[in-house]
């Protein structure tokens, strides 16, 4: 079950207290327009610098210490892995109020999350849910992320919804803990898949004497587009920009982690044989590399680059 409900539409200031941490390139708008709908609103990052510049700009209230995010009854984390996850909630599940909820937006791991998620609630009376987040840095921006909420609790989800939804444009309920972030490990999977079909399409074009600029403009009308076709190729490949803004060791993990999901369907080829191909890719890029450098190795393999204008007749 899914639901829509614009950011720019939610009206007037809630005085529930809500914290944040991770104030990346997503986290730190995503916190944002947590801040404008919520009056006490923490936020914590291991960069101090960057929390202060939150609070300055947004309003937060600027957390030195985990400690002093304690009073929050929905905690949003944005942080890179599961393992982070687990370190910093272990830290702040004595200091949280009972019932309180727990938010991962993180692209993490499914099993992981089931297990906190038992955890922290047989311990501490917590709600842990997964709820990774798609839209990217400008959607993040815009307030119009799409999330994926994993839960075992139908009124954990309830409460979190609404500021879920100060940063959201849709909230798609995927079921128990650990959906959210499978549908996530998927999500990106197929994502980055499309992107290396693609190129591996539009470089057979070429050498047939296609301008690869125009062969998109046949396929984006055509059955064959994807969200690839239609913005990543065209506005990181064919420019040489290669930088959307997601990196990518962090899309070879949530391919490490599709390809553990793909594990419970023994027939899965395709697929699991692309999240291997992402994760070998990954090691010939540098840690900042942007995940559409997925292909440059495929052009390495082509022996020739996607560049509009160009053919090889």
């Amino acid at each position: 079950m899914s639901r829509k409900r614009p950011a720019a539409e939610m009206g007037g200031v809630s005085s529930l207290p809500v914290g944040f941490v991770g104030l990346g390139s997503m986290g730190y708008h995503m916190a944002g327009h947590m801040a404008k709908a919520h009056s006490r609103c923490t936020v914590w990052n291991r960069t101090q610098m960057k929390a202060a510049q939150h609070s300055k700009e947004f309003g937060s209230v600027h957390a030195e210490k985990l400690e002093e995010l304690k009073s929050s009854q929905v905690l949003v984390f944005c942080l890179p892995t599961s393992e982070e996850d687990e370190a910093i909630v272990e830290q702040l599940a004595p200091h949280l109020p009972r019932g309180a909820c727990v938010v991962s937006c993180t692209s993490g791991v499914p099993t992981v999350t089931k297990r906190l998620a038992n955890s922290l609630h047989e311990r501490f009376g917590l709600h842990f849910l997964d709820c990774p987040v798609s839209g990217g840095p400008l959607g993040a921006a815009a307030g119009s992320l799409t999330c994926m909420l994993g839960s075992d609790s139908p009124e954990a989800a309830e409460k979190a919804l609404p500021v879920l939804q100060t940063f959201a444009q849709k909230v798609v309920r995927c079921g128990p803990s650990g959906a959210g972030h499978a549908v996530k490990a998927v999500n990106n999977a197929l994502n980055v898949t499309h992107l290396m079909l693609g190129a591996e399409g539009l470089l057979a074009l070429q050498q047939l004497g296609v301008d690869p600029s125009v062969a998109l403009e046949a396929i984006n009308g055509s059955s064959g587009r994807s969200l690839q076709t239609e913005q990543r190729l065209p506005q990181e490949v064919l420019t040489r920009r290669f930088g959307y803004g997601f990196k990518l060791p962090l899309m070879a993990k949530d391919c490490r982690i599709a390809a553990e999901v793909l594990e419970t369907l023994p027939s899965s080829q395709l697929l699991s044989r692309s999240t291997q191909m992402v994760q070998e890719f990954a090691k010939e890029h540098g840690a900042d590399a942007d995940y559409t450098c997925v292909v440059k190795s495929i052009e390495k393999f082509a022996k020739t680059e996607l560049r509009p204008g160009r053919s090889n007749l």
